[in-house]
């Protein structure tokens, strides 16, 4: 039984707004989206038939969030089996009813470490909404307008209803013919209302004539929000880091950002550290003369602590895996990372997982990890995305 069967494809659009991440990659034709396929059909098939078909299952549901979670565990267990380990799946634990994902063992059935994997994405209100406002951005950019011309698309009110899409884009329709000139300087633009949801759209010209738009919508404007990638970090934590009650061996968490809060590079690094040792905050003094001086100081907030004030140390190393997908695991600013927790009840040895990352001191310094990156431990193509040839 495989995730994605053999059948022919024909399928040359891009990913649809809402369209789920199982529907676009089994309907998909591209050349590198076929490799992709082969990949998770092969590391499918060295679960066991069980744990198999509740994997696909996972994999197959209409909510992408299921997908990306069940895509981490698939990701993480080909990677053990690649760096020779035997891999249980929900072995007993501590708890009387709750197992783990994995139990890592030599070859010669030796335990070394559990390990869990767990995301942190929308939550189910927000996905209602972001369902919701696909249907009426898929119905927007299919809409007919003068040739050569597109849409700028902002949504500017995100509402709790399912409006007549139907209605709303005869609307568009009707001011986009009355609006449309050969002046591509002059951008006619209007706020659509449809129920609650409020819709701001540009019409946009200057496009060749000849050609007849496959999407209406040119440019999107995106969602405007705060990022507290170190606070979603830390809270995966503590939902995972106490699950099972205490093991006899290293406790590994690896953490997903399927929200998109991390923004890559340095910063993923940044939060990473902060999540399990503590905020930064500057500390601000004035002296009598007026003098001012600044110290970066960091809070004992984080999930390990810090020097002298440990935390948690059943959790002997965490990984955060930046993207819940595999395209990014070539490039430096999306690497996944691990972090080894200092004063661990069960230390885990550097030759488990030894992904990049960070190591604290005993002065209270970090230093980078080189370590081996993930897209080498699982054997990816390089250069991966795997290149299209040219025709």
């Amino acid at each position: 039984m495989s995730l994605f069967e053999a059948k022919h494809r024909t399928r040359q659009e891009p990913k649809k707004q809402g369209e789920s991440d199982f529907a676009f990659y089994d309907s998909c034709a591209w050349p590198e989206i076929e490799t992709y396929r082969q990949l998770l059909n092969k590391w499918i098939n060295e679960f066991p038939e069980p744990e198999r078909a509740e994997m696909i299952a996972r994999m197959r549901d209409s909510d992408s969030s299921y997908y990306q979670a069940a895509l981490a565990e698939l990701m993480m267990h080909a990677t053990l089996v690649k760096l020779g380990y035997k891999v249980e799946i929900h072995p007993d634990s501590p708890h009387p009813t709750r197992k783990p994902d994995f139990l890592i063992k030599t070859e010669g059935g030796a335990a070394v470490a559990y390990l869990e994997v767990t995301t942190f994405g929308p939550t189910n209100e927000t996905v209602g909404m972001n369902n919701r406002e696909a249907t009426i951005y898929n119905a927007i950019d299919k809409t007919k307008l003068p040739a050569g011309f597109r849409l700028s698309y902002d949504m500017t009110a995100r509402g709790t209803t399912s409006p007549n899409v139907g209605k709303l884009c005869a609307e568009i329709e009707k001011w986009a013919a009355e609006s449309g000139q050969n002046d591509p300087e002059v951008m006619p633009a209007k706020t659509f209302a449809a129920d609650d949801w409020q819709i701001e759209l540009t019409l946009v010209g200057g496009f060749k004539e000849d050609v007849v738009p496959e999407r209406s919508i040119g440019s999107a404007m995106g969602e405007v929000r705060e990022v507290k990638a170190d606070a979603e970090i830390r809270a995966a934590l503590k939902k995972k880091g106490s699950r099972y009650g205490d093991f006899a061996h290293p406790y590994i968490v690896a953490v997903v950002d399927c929200e998109g809060e991390l923004a890559g590079g340095d910063s993923n690094a940044d939060n990473f550290i902060e999540a399990v040792h503590g905020t930064v905050y500057t500390e601000v003094r004035t002296f009598a003369d007026g003098a001012i001086e600044t110290e970066d100081k960091r809070r004992n907030n984080g999930y390990w602590g810090r020097p002298g004030s440990p935390q948690h140390p059943n959790v002997s190393a965490a990984i955060l895996l930046p993207r819940p997908h595999l395209w990014d695991l070539r490039q430096d600013r999306w690497q996944p990372l691990i972090m080894r927790h200092p004063w661990a009840t069960h230390p885990l040895s550097d030759d488990v997982l030894p992904l990049p990352g960070w190591k604290l001191d005993e002065e209270g310094n970090f230093s980078p990890v080189e370590g081996t990156r993930l897209a080498d431990m699982l054997g990816l193509p390089d250069p991966w995305p795997p290149e299209t040839e040219a025709e």
